[in-house]
């Protein structure tokens, strides 16, 4: 499965009000750029290490607990929830290198073209039999500068091993009228997501969306714009619409009471065919 999502999933109100905190409250609205078709519209709640995301009209959730390092993941229409942590995905890393190494050494008595074209299959599914180094991703200044919704911001290229995979266009906090603490779980999150999928699968499991939230816990502001490139050309656009402090209820960040702990990692089922 290859994630598009921005980072994005989806949410509903939760049953009990608990105390009200500072944070911060966003929209972030992404569009195809062929023919400006929205694809996907996301509501953003971060307070301290806590985060919540909410898209595709209220049928599911995610919710990132930075402190416990766990990410979980809401099926409002079967009243579930998926749990992902870091001791989970190690385990999944560990299961799938046995199962790699396995099919490779089954492999050895096929013909040379036959045994080609499976390790080809399985570097783009389980990833390579030996360990790669996370591939550099870097943030250049171009110099440019935009207005997105009345902000100004400064625009960056993300380079990928040299090649450009996206562009932000970055405005200081104090621009957009909040603290930096405010968004220190949604770094803390994109660290995560990194870390996790590069350990289930170094090749299979990434996908180019994923290459602007690698750099989002290396800039220091606020990402207003965020394009993901795609052969060398722009794709997709995901823009910041509305941004503003906010009271959260600690519910926000909790699993609503009479939901199902799911057994396994099927996230296709809580968040959709991507």
């Amino acid at each position: 499965m290859r994630p598009k999502v921005s980072l994005l999933l989806i949410a509903l109100a939760l049953l009990i009000a608990g105390p009200l905190r500072a944070g911060t409250f966003l929209i972030l609205e992404t569009t195809r750029l062929a023919d400006g078709k929205v694809l996907e519209r996301t509501e953003l709640r971060a307070e301290g290490s806590r985060l919540r995301l909410d898209t595709d009209g209220g049928r599911s959730s995610v919710i990132y607990l930075a402190d416990q390092q766990t990410v979980r993941v809401l099926n409002h229409k079967k009243r579930s929830y998926l749990e992902v942590d870091q001791q989970t995905t190690e385990s999944l890393a560990r299961g799938l290198k046995r199962a790699n190494q396995e099919l490779r050494s089954r492999l050895e008595g096929l013909p040379a073209s036959q045994r080609e074209a499976a390790e080809r299959l399985l570097n783009s599914t389980l990833g390579p039999d030996t360990a790669k180094a996370t591939p550099e991703v870097v943030i250049v200044p171009t110099g440019g500068t935009d207005e997105i919704e009345g902000r100004a911001c400064r625009e960056f290229e993300v380079l990928k091993e040299g090649t450009r995979v996206a562009d932000v266009c970055k405005a200081d906090f104090a621009a957009v009228g909040i603290v930096p603490e405010t968004l220190d779980g949604l770094r803390q999150l994109a660290g995560f997501l990194r870390e996790s999928l590069s350990a289930l699968a170094p090749e299979g499991l990434r996908g180019r969306s994923l290459d602007a939230l690698d750099s989002f816990d290396q800039l220091d502001g606020v990402p207003l714009r965020v394009r993901a490139y795609e052969r060398g050309e722009a794709v997709r656009q995901s823009r910041i619409t509305e941004i503003e402090t906010r009271q959260l209820p600690s519910s926000d960040f909790a699993v609503p009471q009479g939901y199902q702990k799911t057994v396994g990692l099927n996230v296709r089922d809580h968040i959709g065919a991507p």
